[in-house]
């Protein structure tokens, strides 16, 4: 039997939204519309879920979950979300050094070498991308500096969630080498993408 990173349901009156994502491959899912992608994504990054959902992480289930579980597993995921967008006031690199600031670890020069070596994968001019605001920063760049700050860590599982939303064709084909530059650090990550199927 398959092992599976993470298992997801929750059931309304409207809809039914059921996920297996197995460990180490791509998952694409189209949920019906925004508000069970909400619940979906904010479930996933709380590891944290309401009454009509179920959740299961790396094998645990979120309800049996006590703060310290949840804190341990919620690092093992990383994600390109609005959910999770950059901090207005702080530039490119403090948001993409946030994490490990707080955590303290993985080392500042780590992170930097990484924020610089994928942004300039990206054709980027690190130096110059960093020390900029989010409000100067395009909607791809924006996603480049949330993806740089969700590898900081290491994880697990990549969420991409409604990737290309707001993206040029141009930019889109600049965003799907997202999931190879995770591929590169995590061979055996686990890659889940979710949308609407109103954006399919």
């Amino acid at each position: 039997m398959t092992e599976l990173a993470l298992r997801y349901r929750r059931k309304t009156s409207r809809h039914e939204v059921e996920l297996a994502a197995p460990r180490g491959l791509v998952t694409r899912l189209h949920v019906p519309d925004e508000d069970a992608k909400a619940h979906l994504v904010t479930a996933l990054l709380k590891v944290r879920c309401e009454v009509d959902e179920e959740l299961e992480l790396f094998g645990e289930p979120a309800a049996a979950l006590g703060a310290k579980q949840r804190q341990k597993l919620r690092a093992r995921i990383g994600a390109v979300s609005p959910i999770v967008g950059l901090v207005a006031n702080l530039n490119a690199w403090e948001n993409i050094s946030l994490p490990a600031a707080y955590h303290g670890a993985p080392p500042r020069e780590q992170v930097a070498s990484l924020a610089h070596e994928v942004l300039e994968a990206f054709g980027a001019e690190p130096r110059r991308f960093l020390a900029r605001l989010p409000d100067e920063l395009s909607v791809l760049e924006r996603k480049m500096a949330t993806f740089v700050r969700g590898l900081v860590a290491a994880p697990e599982l990549m969420v991409f969630d409604a990737l290309e939303d707001g993206l040029s064709a141009n930019d889109c084909r600049h965003a799907t080498r997202f999931e190879a530059e995770y591929r590169a650090r995590a061979p055996q990550g686990t890659v889940l993408y979710v949308d609407t199927r109103e954006d399919s």
